[in-house]
């Protein structure tokens, strides 16, 4: 009975806890409905969010008025909930159907990663082996272990091999107009099967190739390519949060230009230009898209480039047609 007894207390302050949290997460959740009381549901897709030095808010994309104050962080684009923090101290998400919120005071979860043995080099070997979508072993005719991809179901890798690049099989050989003959190759995964590779011969000849031996921008490229954003605005529910892809567009910049390619037509969407910088894209959308990544979607989808013009300068987003999203005063 003693032993009973005394762990009451516990029992009592961990249920005490958990209570005074659940009223500290609705009194939050109540501010927050009264910041978004007069936005409909069906409106969310037109939300664009600003940055002040107060914080983050929204505006309607119609006419660039402010419909949220700047008392929030992190705020992101319908896609379609709504997810933000509010004033650093919760994370939400809003329905886009219902308008049900949830609010979490913590956003973050531990992952229990053991350290893996690294892929090992054999002599004997020609190419490389695959265990679990991972190289197991490779050929030590290579200079490091292969960058490894799927195309069609069927593995490839990027493999370095005294300073020349190819892409090769699993057997080792190459592929066709992929041989070791560039000095640099960056894979760009589009989605789809659609892959290209950023390439510089060894002859200095720069552009993009695809599996097909196809080229496109030949010596009409500039440095750096990104074609999705990592670790922005991670959601431990959301796998689209944590990893963005951009759905077939791509970031080109060096230290003067920045541009956004469409890496299906091969076209720029905007061209390379000196006038503001280029950080990310992201989008808006009133449809579900699912836990896969299908380049379809893009149809369903408004995008948004956020931009700066100086280093002191707010960022601010712009859409395809260099429309700008700032509150007007």
């Amino acid at each position: 009975m003693t032993r009973k007894l005394s762990l009451l207390p516990l029992f009592i302050f961990i249920c005490s806890s958990a209570f005074s949290q659940e009223k500290y997460e609705d009194s939050i959740k109540n501010i927050i409905k009264k910041d978004f009381v007069n936005i409909k549901a069906t409106d969310f897709k037109n939300l664009v969010p600003y940055e002040t030095e107060k914080g983050m808010g929204y505006l309607n994309a119609k006419n660039n008025k402010i419909v949220v104050l700047p008392n929030y962080y992190q705020l992101d684009f319908a896609q379609p909930n709504l997810r933000g923090n509010y004033n650093n101290i919760a994370y939400f998400e809003i329905s886009n159907t219902t308008k049900e919120m949830e609010v979490s005071l913590q956003n973050w979860q531990i992952f229990d990663v053991s350290p893996a043995e690294g892929p090992i080099k054999k002599g004997y070997s020609k190419g490389f082996y695959v265990v679990n979508n991972s190289i197991f072993s490779f050929s030590d005719t290579y200079t490091y272990c292969p960058q490894l991809f799927k195309y069609k179901n069927e593995d490839f890798a990027i493999a370095i091999k005294e300073n020349k690049y190819a892409v090769i099989k699993s057997s080792g050989e190459t592929v066709k107009n992929l041989d070791f003959d560039y000095s640099h190759l960056d894979l760009v995964y589009v989605g789809n099967d659609n892959i290209w590779f950023k390439y510089k011969t060894t002859e200095g000849e720069q552009g993009f190739i695809n599996m097909n031996g196809e080229k496109k921008l030949i010596n009409d490229i500039i440095s750096n390519s990104r074609s999705q954003t990592e670790g922005y605005f991670a959601f431990i529910d959301s796998e689209h949060s944590i990893k963005r892809k951009y759905y077939g567009y791509s970031i080109e910049s060096n230290n003067e230009l920045y541009g956004v390619l469409d890496l299906l037509t091969m076209n720029w969407l905007i061209r390379p230009q000196k006038i503001f910088k280029i950080d990310e894209i992201n989008y808006s959308t009133d449809k579900n898209l699912g836990d896969g990544y299908n380049l379809e979607d893009r149809k369903n989808l408004k995008f948004y480039f956020l931009v700066r013009e100086g280093e002191t300068e707010k960022a601010y987003y712009i859409d395809d047609k260099l429309k700008k999203y700032k509150p007007k005063k």
